[in-house]
């Protein structure tokens, strides 16, 4: 089946999903007070339909905080913006700092950051963000000095660079991992042991022989990695009280009862993020592959 083939089918099968993953709290329902689960179909139903045909009056892009009614083409710019500096940090700079980095680790007897970077890759992603607000509020609280934000108090007051620290760390990890694995499965070749047989320098053999032999398995990566990346960006914003597209969702959902409307529009927008820091990332590499092709 071709590319173009298999995104038309896809396409359509997000937004599908979409749809039903947004209607789950309107389907699966409970009284809170022990009571028995139960399941109303027809209200899941009826919120899709609802959602369709408010599309050609705007209704499906009207939602409410508090008591004001804003619509979503008004609030999401900002939301997106945020989003997105997060997604291409954690994309290309933590891909950058993987691939070299694993490199490093292949060539090099460092095992006492080998033992970090491990320890780090098995700490869930939220252990990893309290524990950098907590060293920022320790070394705050001996020195007097505030490096950087630990949460958004205000709107024009963001925490900027502590999540983008959260949000590279991770993927940067799994990058490190995965290249320096392949790295040394790339060294054992024997068109490697040619070119050292052929007087080659080291890093040469490194740069322009392994490496675009690497670069292809960390291509066959980018989805898992963008979905890292994705999942982090979940935790990031919440534990940072940041306004992107995922508090957009955690704060409104339930804000004058369930909205179901903001919620398929916001994980929509989470899809198109997505998609366009897959794309961003795929090109990374195929310039980082030109760089070093022979």
């Amino acid at each position: 089946m071709s590319k173009a083939a298999q995104t038309t089918i896809m396409v359509p099968g997000m937004i599908l999903f979409v749809l039903l993953l947004a209607a789950l709290p309107l389907v699966i329902q409970t009284d809170f007070e022990g009571g028995p689960i139960r399941i109303a179909w027809s209200q899941g139903v009826q919120a899709i339909q609802h959602y369709f045909a408010g599309i050609g009056d705007g209704e499906t892009f009207r939602f409410y905080v508090g008591k004001n009614e804003y619509t979503f083409w008004e609030r999401i710019g900002d939301y997106f913006r945020t989003s997105f500096l997060y997604v291409t940090a954690g994309a290309l700079i933590g891909t950058t700092i993987g691939i070299f980095v694993g490199i490093y680790f292949t060539v090099s007897k460092a095992g006492w950051l080998k033992s970090i970077v491990d320890l780090v890759g098995s700490l869930p992603d939220f252990v990893v963000v309290l524990i950098l607000q907590f060293v920022i509020v320790l070394i705050a609280k001996e020195s007097g000095v505030v490096l950087f934000q630990v949460a958004t108090l205000t709107y024009d007051d963001p925490a900027i660079v502590l999540p983008l620290i959260s949000m590279i760390i991770i993927p940067a990890n799994y990058m490190i991992r995965s290249v320096a694995m392949q790295m040394k499965l790339t060294l054992t070749e024997d068109y490697i042991g040619n070119a050292k047989a052929r007087g080659l320098g080291k890093a040469y053999i490194i740069f322009f022989h392994a490496l675009p032999n690497v670069l292809p398995f960390v291509k066959g990566d980018v989805h898992k990695l963008m979905g890292i990346i994705m999942g982090n960006l979940f935790i990031v914003e919440y534990l940072f009280n940041n306004n992107g597209i995922t508090m957009l969702i955690f704060s409104n959902a339930f804000d004058h009862g369930y909205q179901y409307n903001i919620v398929v529009n916001g994980l929509l927008a989470f899809l198109v993020l997505y998609a366009i820091g897959y794309g961003l990332l795929r090109a990374f590499l195929f310039g980082l592959g030109k760089v070093f092709l022979r």
